[in-house]
């Protein structure tokens, strides 16, 4: 079965970089997305704050990214934790949007 996501947005917020007990850097984000999407033939306003992990490299690259910067995220959704079901986004990779800071 797949499970492949991907969000465009701005980088909103991001803890400070930790490690595991393994000493595997992590870092854990939050994207802001807004767009118009069509819904049953209708334009819809969307606007949500996605709530993401990354882990490895690619947390010390998130870890550089300026807040406000444009981004493309693409990863896989799981639980954010053992005993918590709400969804979290496991980023594998990132796209900086240029020209679009604040």
């Amino acid at each position: 079965m797949r499970n492949v996501a991907a969000i465009g947005g701005r980088l909103l917020k991001r803890s400070a970089l930790r490690y595991t007990p393994a000493g595997v850097p992590i870092v854990d984000f939050v994207i802001a997305h807004s767009s118009v999407q069509i819904e049953a033939g209708s334009r819809r306003k969307v606007q949500c704050d996605v709530e993401a992990v990354a882990v490895g490299d690619l947390a010390g690259t998130i870890e550089q990214v300026k807040i406000n910067q444009s981004v493309q995220i693409k990863g896989f959704l799981a639980r954010d934790s053992m005993g918590n079901t709400r969804l979290k986004l496991h980023a594998t990779g990132i796209e900086l949007i240029s020209g679009d800071t604040e």
